[in-house]
Order: structure tokens, then sequence, then C-alpha cells
């Protein structure tokens, strides 16, 4: 008969318990943020932080899952008031980049809005009056179809070669650090290496945006040994293989664009009429879930026209949302599901101190 010594069962007690203490806390452990995954989020800010853990434990607990991760573009990623002075204010980055485009043609190597030149001499009249439409600027009330479209058509006759040279130097042109929100480009760096599909849905045309995701993948390091790299679109955006479903027209056989509004993401069983943004994201959603059999547990955004996005995934019990700088109808969303939508602060989403740039830039003061 085995013997054993005094204490011997107590001593195997207390070590099964340790053992077992440690099996369940290396998941909460494993699953909590790291400051190489998220490089430009404070990690000192409690709050932040607090934030940061339900975000990071999501991403981990549904990395290995059929689920897709949807983000707005303008003021969800990237910084929507860009200052026109001469404009008297502020616009997004479409328009802040067509009214750029007017004032910097001669130093492009193609002529902008070709459609826009017309015989009475008043081209640059005809852009300005036509950004402020689009944006609510004059006595006429914009409507969300054929506003869309209208921003569409503003770029018939170029093409997708036309909009990266123009996003090139546009970009070259502005401090871009400020632009940017690299917290949220660390978030959709995270989801796109833990391998979860990733969606941009966008009220802006998916060729400028892909523009943009290129120049931040070729200008701006995720860490101090990497550029970021979502693999999300290529530039020229290919609708084949890309992942943003924005705002753009059909494309001519010439390769230029036509004046047809291209509907492939918003096309709907009942033949009615969508645009990307507000009720049409959603059917840009569903549409996704159709075709890849997955489901959408996240989404990230920022304004009214994102509600429809928003309320659909925060909804779901298993759903997380990121309310980005609230504003608009969203804002009424916040209350009613505390539980699956997380705010962040200007402060939270424009933190710069840990921002990294390439050679290419470290001469800058961007």
């Amino acid at each position: 008969m085995r013997r054993f010594f005094p204490g011997t069962a107590k001593l195997l007690a207390i070590l099964m318990l340790v053992i077992t203490i440690g099996t369940y806390s290396t998941p909460s452990h494993a699953s909590a943020p790291q400051k190489t995954d998220y490089p430009h989020w404070n990690f000192h800010d409690k709050s932040a932080y607090k934030k940061l853990k339900r975000i990071n434990s999501f991403i981990e607990k549904n990395k290995d899952k059929q689920v897709i991760a949807v983000f707005d573009w303008d003021g969800t990623l990237f910084y929507e008031r860009l200052s026109e002075p001469e404009m008297g204010g502020e616009y997004p980055g479409q328009p802040a980049f067509y009214l750029w485009m007017l004032k910097n043609a001669s130093t492009l190597s193609f002529k902008p809005f070709p459609m826009q030149d017309t015989v009475d001499n008043k081209f640059k009249e005809n852009i300005i009056s036509f950004t402020r439409y689009i944006e609510g600027r004059t006595n006429v009330p914009w409507q969300g179809y054929p506003t869309f479209i209208a921003n569409s058509l503003v770029l018939a006759g170029m093409t997708p070669e036309n909009i990266i040279e123009g996003v090139q130097q546009f970009l070259d042109s502005q401090e871009t650090k400020h632009l940017f929100y690299f917290p949220m480009l660390d978030v959709l760096q995270k989801f796109v290496d833990s391998g979860i599909e990733v969606w941009i849905i966008t009220g802006s045309n998916q060729y400028f945006v892909a523009a943009i995701i290129k120049y931040i993948e070729d200008n701006f390091k995720y860490s101090s040994d990497r550029n970021y790299n979502f693999a999300i679109s290529s530039s020229p955006y290919d609708s084949a293989t890309g992942h943003i479903a924005g705002n753009s027209l059909k494309r001519l056989k010439n390769g230029k664009f036509s004046n047809f509004y291209d509907d492939m993401y918003v096309r709907s069983p009942d033949g009615k009429l969508y645009i990307v943004n507000e009720t049409g994201k959603l059917i840009v959603m569903r549409n996704l879930e159709n075709c890849t059999g997955k489901t959408i547990e996240f989404a990230a955004g920022n304004s009214g026209g994102d509600y429809s996005m928003i309320n659909y995934v925060a909804k779901q019990p298993a759903g997380l949302c990121i309310a980005v700088e609230t504003r608009g109808k969203l804002r009424e969303l916040l209350p009613k599901y505390p539980h699956t939508i997380i705010e962040l602060t200007t402060e939270e989403v424009m933190y710069q101190k840990s921002t990294l740039y390439t050679s290419a830039h470290s001469d800058q003061t961007r």
C-alpha cells in the first residue's frame, strides 16, 4: 500500500486549486489588449483602455468564426471636417478633394471634371456651386438619392488613375497625421490580422477611398517594423476583389467613368433604388451576408447615415459597435444599446503621440 507524508492530501488539494484558477485565468489574460496591436491607443487613459479591452475581447472571441466587421469611412476612420476658407467652412474629405483639384488643376497631368467645363467658361463656378449644393450649403434642400448620384456624376469623364494621382497630391499637401483616426485604423488592422473579413461601407466613392487606403499603406507605419496593410482593396479599386462598398459610376469601355450610377452593392429584390447611405447601407450588409454566408456582428460609424447599420448590429446580443464622435440621429441608439455600443470621444480617436511614419516622411512634420 502506497504511503503519503502527512499533509500530502492538503497539498494536492491546494495544487489542484492553483491549476484550476490558472486554467480559468489564462483566457482572460490572453485577451488583454497588447500595445503591439494597438500602438496608437493611450493605454494610460483608464476610460479608453476599458473600452479597448471590450473591443479586443470581441475580436479574440470571434477570430475563428464566420463573421464580418463593417466600418464607415468619413468621420469613423477619416477626419471629415477639412477647412476650406475660400468656401466659408469645413467640408468632408471627398468634397474637400474636389475643391482642392479645382484650385490646383494646373499641377495635375489630367483635366479634372471634364464634363463641367461648359461653353460659358464658368468651370470654376460650376464646381463650387455643385459642391455647395451636394453639401447642403445653398437655399435648395439636398435629398439622399439625387444628392449621392450627383456626387458621383462630377467625376464623369475621368479615370480611376486620375483619382489616384489627385489623391496623392492632395494628401501630400495636407498635414495628414491630423486626417486619420489612427486608433481606429489600429482596430481595423487588428480585425484583418485576426482573419476576420472586413468591409468599408461608405457614402464616398470607393475609388477615392481605395486611393487613400493605398496612401496610408505606403506612408504610415502600424508598428516599428511594418506598415499598415489592410488587404481590403487594390488601387485602382477592383470590385472583383475589393471590400469597399461606396457610391460611384459605371465604367465606360475605354476605362473612363460614365454618367450612370453603379448600383452593384445596393441592388434589392424589390427593385427599389438605393444609394450607399442610411437604409442603403443596410441593403449592402444584407447582400454581403447572402453572398458570403457569414453574419455581420461588428459595425463602426459616427452619424445618422450609419443609423441603420449600427442598429442592425447593436440589437444582436453577440454584436458590438463603435460610435466615433457620435452625432445626429445615431445618438438615439446610445442609451438604447449601452451593452453593445462603445462610444469613442475625439481625444480617444485623435491620439497622436505614438504615430509612426515611414522613412519617406521622417523629415516632415505631418
